[in-house]
């Protein structure tokens, strides 16, 4: 078996256009001797569009008015397809779906038969692996952390770089990348008759449905908590917090018995609740709390429309509240 690994740079990428201007790829025995490594220039047949006005975006280490001496995408288009192509391949990309996309979108631009053959992709492969699917593992970033020297956006270069990066994962776990994708249970992408799909790994599905379900409870909890505020109606006992309208850090408010009872404490002393940012002079936030609201509380504050900042702690002594 042979793994081709490629990667693919575009002139430019819209929606529905992806002008292809390099195809580079990498093909490895199973020891992951390599057998051939290639930049295939091609001519995009239209501009680059990769940086906006202010130079920022992405520059290509190649000299841009050399793709017009090329053949464009059809004529290129066989290659390609017999290096992707092919039972005993196994093809993989980094972040493969966009090139795969890529691909897609040239075969309709040129009205070509749909490329047809399973992929996988090494950034999923590292998120099942390590188990961080918070947040995406980009081809650089794992150079670096497999120390791999490498030229970025080279495409031959990416395509390297995808095979050291697969390379140091089987090394790491002692298997076969063959093993590797059933040891941490990935299934093939695979684009045929114009159709794609990506790969998927059977933790990270795991995953998005376990954080389905909290985003679910969480706002379960937080309109259990808006009913609470909206209906709470009762005499204060005291005016020691009148003139005082609090609002709290999302943990907080989707910690419903704690939220209640501190409301109902507040309510008591002649104070209000806000369940918006706006309507409140007082944000209590969670002791540490670093969240996207907190910083918003923050620097309302700092612009004179929140008059006071306190932990949960710092308001539960106020209140002589027990902490839940």
């Amino acid at each position: 078996m042979e793994y081709v690994f490629f990667d693919i740079e575009c002139a430019c990428v819209y929606k529905n256009v992806a002008k292809i201007c390099v195809f580079g790829y990498c093909v490895a025995d199973e020891n992951f001797n390599i057998l051939k490594k290639e930049d295939i220039l091609i001519n995009p047949n239209g501009k680059f569009h990769l940086t906006d006005r202010g130079g920022d975006g992405i520059v290509l280490p190649y000299d841009y008015n050399d793709f017009k001496k090329y053949p464009d995408f059809k004529a290129f288009y066989p290659k390609i397809k017999q290096i992707l192509e092919g039972e005993d391949k196994l093809v993989f990309g980094h972040a493969a779906i966009n090139d795969v996309k890529y691909l897609n979108l040239e075969t309709r631009r040129y009205k070509l038969p749909s490329f047809c053959f399973k992929f996988a992709d090494t950034q999923l492969l590292y998120m099942a692996m390590t188990e961080t699917f918070d947040r995406q593992a980009g081809l650089e970033s794992l150079t670096q952390i497999f120390e791999i020297d490498y030229t970025p956006h080279c495409a031959a270069d990416d395509a390297y770089a995808t095979m050291r990066i697969a390379q140091e994962m089987c090394a790491h776990d002692h298997c076969t990348l063959p093993e590797l994708l059933e040891k941490y249970g990935v299934r093939l992408g695979k684009i045929e008759n114009y159709q794609y799909g990506n790969c998927v790994s059977r933790r990270r599905s795991e995953y998005i449905s376990e954080k389905r379900r909290e985003k679910r409870e969480r706002g379960e909890r937080r309109a259990k908590f808006n009913d609470f505020v909206y209906g709470y109606r009762v005499k204060p006992q005291s005016q020691e917090l009148r003139g005082k309208r609090y609002s709290f850090s999302r943990s907080i408010e989707e910690n419903v018995p704690l939220a209640k009872s501190l409301v109902k404490a507040i309510v008591q002393r002649g104070g209000r609740y806000s369940l918006k940012l706006s309507g409140c002079n007082v944000f209590v936030e969670a002791d540490d709390d670093d969240s996207v609201r907190g910083g918003a509380a923050r620097r309302m504050k700092e612009e004179g429309k929140i008059a006071e900042i306190c932990t949960l702690s710092d308001l539960q002594k106020q209140l002589g509240t027990e902490a839940e």
